[in-house]
């Protein structure tokens, strides 16, 4: 794969059978201008070279060009665990003790290097934005030192409660990557501490993050305060006695801790109602689902149409290697076509890329359009591309293709 990081005085015109704008529709022989290190001008070729006759131009023939990859959740430390995670049936906690078991048998450098490679992939297969959760830190720097865009979330596990939010101490602050404290889940984290994380990221202005209503076993554990969780609370020495079952789902859970608005990023979301769809649509709570994870899990599937037609903004993310087989945005594009047909290629594609960069505060990625950064992927397709815009859609998500080069800032 070719790439270039573009420079103030790089004047370009980059042409490709097809552009993908993602928030208007798709242009047939199109062009993008680049200057000053921002796209200036988006269209027909014929046109736009007409204008921009100092820019020095590049042909990508039958290619596509459209935004980097969002890959708004994922868990790189866990990187190591793939194929040595056998997928679950639905025993949610089984998986999840034997994540525990065998992260604790590698060692930090195997952890480090796995996440390397993990990067590695990321790049290659077009992802330019990333949400990284991880317990240990191991893989800032790795994050801090790298081309990619996004956020690195410090997890906290503590049901007891016992955790010093300090300040987080950057070593090398970039404007690329911006780090918080993020919840691990409902049934991980005390009520009193979950609001101290959201308070945190408020006060900071940061996005608030926490995985919500993944399982049954969560649904069951917040409603009747019973069941497999509360034997793993019990079993990890985490159980608090003082603790109440709210008696409700996780969703309404949250709320009720005043823990849901626009600036709070809920991971999976499989196990709600229409009340819980309500009172997503009026926080206005942003989305990350992570179909082949919860598929392999066996935890079932969310309700994305639902999620959609409610105006919620929904992305994409991986999960991790330890519940995955790849780190690909362009393999989840794939399931969720699969899986729900009738959810158009166009709104896939802006899901995992327009939707994401929006969610994570970079308000100038993820669509081509003047002014935004050429953060882009040229794209060959295994596939015939006629000219009609949505076949071309359908074979960027379904049918085998690579990516030939990247351009980026």
């Amino acid at each position: 794969m070719g790439e270039l990081k573009l420079q103030h005085y790089h004047h370009y015109i980059i042409r490709a059978k097809w552009i993908f704008p993602v928030l208007s529709p798709p242009i047939l022989d199109g062009a993008v201008e680049i200057k000053n290190k921002k796209i200036v001008n988006v269209g027909k070729f014929k046109e736009i070279s007409k204008e921009a006759v100092f820019a020095k131009p590049i042909d990508f023939e039958e290619a596509v060009i459209l935004p980097a990859l969002v890959n708004a959740h994922t868990h790189l430390e866990l990187s190591g665990l793939r194929f040595r995670v056998s997928p679950s049936s639905g025993d949610f906690i089984s998986w999840v003790k034997n994540v525990i078991k065998l992260k604790q048998e590698m060692s930090l450098i195997e952890i480090r290097e796995s996440a390397k490679l993990g990067l590695y992939h990321l790049w290659k297969d077009g992802t330019g934005i990333i949400g990284d959760v991880g317990n240990t830190a191991i893989t800032f720097d790795l994050l801090y030192n790298s081309p990619f865009y996004g956020y690195f979330f410090q997890e906290v596990i503590s049901f007891k409660g016992g955790y010093n939010l300090k300040e987080i101490q950057l070593k090398a602050p970039s404007s690329n990557f911006r780090i918080t404290y993020s919840a691990h889940a409902p049934y991980s984290v005390s009520p009193l501490l979950l609001q101290a994380i959201k308070s945190y990221n408020k006060k900071r202005k940061k996005l608030f993050c926490i995985h919500c209503a993944e399982s049954y076993e969560e649904v069951k554990f917040l409603k009747k305060g019973e069941g497999p969780l509360l034997e793993f609370l019990k079993e990890r020495g985490q159980w608090d006695e003082n603790f109440i079952p709210p008696g409700v789902s996780p969703v309404k859970y949250l709320h009720n801790l005043k823990l849901l608005d626009e600036d709070t990023l809920l991971i999976h979301v499989i196990h709600i109602d229409e009340e819980d769809l309500e009172i997503l649509k009026k926080t206005r709570s942003k989305i990350c689902i992570c179909l082949r994870s919860n598929l392999f899990i066996g935890v079932g599937i969310p309700k994305l149409k639902e999620l959609l037609s409610a105006g919620l903004d929904v992305c994409i993310g991986t999960d991790s290697l330890a519940s995955n087989d790849h780190l690909s945005v362009w393999e989840e594009m794939k399931t969720i076509y699969t899986y729900y047909p009738d959810i158009s290629p166009g709104e896939i594609l802006k899901m995992a890329t327009f939707t994401g960069a929006k969610v994570f505060g970079f308000n100038k990625m993820g669509a081509i359009l003047a002014g935004y950064y050429p953060n882009m992927l040229v794209v060959e397709i295994r596939d015939y591309l006629n000219e009609r815009p949505e076949d071309v859609l359908r074979s960027l998500i379904n049918a085998g293709k690579e990516v030939k080069f990247r351009f980026y800032v």
